[in-house]
């Protein structure tokens, strides 16, 4: 609690301040300028604000505490306006406390990963597990669970009543991204009643709309749904900043666009509809390379200055979502914010939260740690699997057969491909060298066998990678050049309820267990990140490379079924644009 008596005197200069921030180069996102200030803070304030001129403090300000700030750079907390805390493979309280370390001090999560597990179960959990911690982590509630009914199964399935009893929430401001977008255009019941129970209840409907334009666009909009973090070019950018819809930059461990947002932002320089996110960053990527402070620093290093680009990072997420006293240095404003030496690095060597400092030196300082237990029951429940699963069976006893294929594209995307291959005694024995079969086995009790398919420029050449990190239904995804050690893969993350897994020639040659929702793993980034970072090594040595992704994340989206153009599910082939199921036979 604070008092505002107590804050607008030390304004005045009635009583001292709390701590003062002296002769420090403030971010002004108001004004997009740097110069130097003064700043006061009493209690979890910011009091007051003196600029120099001529080398003196506007007025002078005494403090309990002061921290002499020359040469360094005081930067608003960071707000990330999307974000899959799933992503990070650790549990929320953990996350607060590895994003705390690059100056994020406010999130918008969108627990659609561990829903698609675990329904209600999952997301009110990740609510309660937000609570009480240093970062304010706010929610919105899944709208695609599963992202398209009919072609996948999750875990469990929400319409807009489900939606709606969880807005009920505290915390809770908006309907996480329309992924189905085809949905929403065409307006089929369920999700025009999603999108309506956002609107009714005054919350923010997130969008999802990868290379959409003209009228469909307009009807997205239309519908009420006004952001997007999926733009993939700069005339999609263009076209979606002047319809009016909020471009939030994304630099994640899958896709990285800054470079493509400072292209557009260099045709529309005055554009106010612009912030950011991260989306999905793997444990050993953010450790390494940072959270949205690596949004700002790539938006920076591709030629926007750096006061638009912590602006976009700030006070524009802070505005999204009616944050009305964050995202700024001000009087009266909460005093969240960083102070870095420099902005090409922006690295925050000292984080304060409400005015307490949390993070010296690059070192978190305060204990974090959440009073939710975290969930423990295994969720990888499969069919009883044996190799035979995992091969290909045509129709035919021998000869050629044509398959209809997903080819990976190098941004990522997926294009249908066809291959002919033999068909020797009933059976697909062997793909050329840049194919692999691909599975998928439901894990949430379906009790359906695999359904095996064929991925072209996956990079595998041999051996198997299972993953149970499969958006957004996060069925069991095997890849792998032999039946053999997919099946191992596939057992494997069976016993430890879900993660990732490399074979080769019979032997396990990397794993990370993933246990709670087969997402998530209840240790701090510390000791996590090491363990992707050895699965990263061995993947690239088995030749894993998809596009710009990491190689944990390069199977991730092989079943997210809303991303043009085939996707694969439990089901089968997907039509993305269709939303209708493929034969894998041609």
């Amino acid at each position: 609690m604070f008092s505002r008596q107590h804050i607008v005197a030390a304004a005045r200069g009635d009583e001292r301040m709390d701590t003062i921030i002296r002769k420090v180069n403030l971010v002004n996102v108001f004004t997009a300028e740097i110069y130097m200030a003064d700043i006061g803070i009493k209690e979890n304030r910011f009091s007051a604000i003196a600029r120099y001129e001529h080398d003196e403090p506007a007025f002078y300000m005494e403090g309990d505490n002061v921290i002499d700030a020359t040469g360094k750079y005081a930067v608003p907390g960071f707000i990330d306006c999307h974000v899959h805390i799933e992503s990070t493979m650790i549990t929320p309280d953990m996350f607060a406390r590895a994003v705390l370390r690059h100056g994020t001090t406010a999130a918008v999560i969108d627990p659609h990963e561990i829903g698609n597990v675990m329904g209600a179960e999952g997301v009110t959990y990740m609510i309660n597990a937000s609570k009480g911690l240093p970062v304010q982590i706010l929610t919105t509630i899944p709208s695609c669970v599963p992202a398209v009914p009919g072609v996948e199964t999750a875990g469990a399935e929400f319409g807009p009543e489900d939606i709606a009893a969880l807005l009920n929430n505290p915390d809770v401001v908006g309907v996480a991204e329309l992924m189905d977008y085809v949905g929403v255009i065409k307006q089929n019941p369920r999700m025009a009643g999603i999108v309506q129970k956002g609107l009714d209840f005054g919350v923010r409907n997130e969008g999802h709309l990868p290379r959409v334009g003209g009228r469909d666009l307009q009807a997205y909009l239309a519908a009420g749904v006004n952001s997007d973090h999926e733009s993939r070019t700069v005339e999609e950018i263009v076209e979606k900043l002047r319809a009016g819809m909020l471009i939030y930059i994304r630099e994640s461990s899958v896709s990285q666009f800054a470079d493509i947002a400072a292209k557009a932002w260099e045709i529309l320089p005055h554009s106010s509809n612009i912030a950011m996110c991260t989306d999905d960053v793997e444990p050993n990527d953010m450790l390494k390379n940072g959270q949205m402070n690596r949004v700002v620093r790539r938006c920076i290093e591709e030629g926007i200055p750096a006061p638009l680009a912590i602006r976009y990072a700030t006070l524009n997420g802070a505005i999204r979502y009616g944050l009305h006293d964050r995202g700024a240095i001000a009087a009266g404003y909460v005093a969240d914010f960083s102070l870095v030496d420099s902005l090409e690095t922006m690295q925050a060597n000292d984080v304060f939260v409400q005015g307490e400092q949390m993070v010296r030196d690059g070192d978190v300082i305060v204990d974090i740690t959440s009073g939710t237990t975290p969930l423990r029951k295994n969720t990888v429940r499969l069919p009883k699997l044996q190799v035979d699963d995992f091969k290909i069976k045509p129709p035919v006893e021998t000869g050629m057969i044509g398959l209809n294929t997903m080819e990976m594209t190098e941004i990522g995307t997926t294009q249908k491909g066809v291959l002919e291959v033999q068909v020797t005694d009933g059976t697909i024995r062997d793909l050329p060298a840049d194919y692999v079969f691909v599975s998928v086995t439901g894990r949430h009790g379906q009790q359906r066998e695999p359904f095996i398919g064929v991925l072209k420029n996956s990079g595998i050449r041999s051996g198997a990678y299972a993953t149970t990190v499969a958006h957004d239904s996060h069925n069991l995804v095997v890849a792998g050049k032999n039946a053999n050690d997919m099946l191992l893969a596939a057992q494997q993350l069976q016993k430890s309820g879900g993660g990732l897994c490399l074979v080769e020639d019979g032997k396990v040659m990397a794993q990370v267990d993933l246990p709670i929702a087969g997402l998530m793993a209840a240790e701090p980034i510390e000791e996590l990140a090491p363990k992707v970072e050895e699965f990263n090594k061995v993947a690239k040595s088995m030749g894993v490379k998809v596009g710009r992704r990491s190689p944990s994340m390069a199977l991730s989206s092989l079943t997210l079924t809303v991303i043009p153009e085939i996707r694969i599910s439990d089901l089968g082939l997907v039509d993305v644009k269709s939303q209708e199921l493929i034969p894998l036979y041609v």
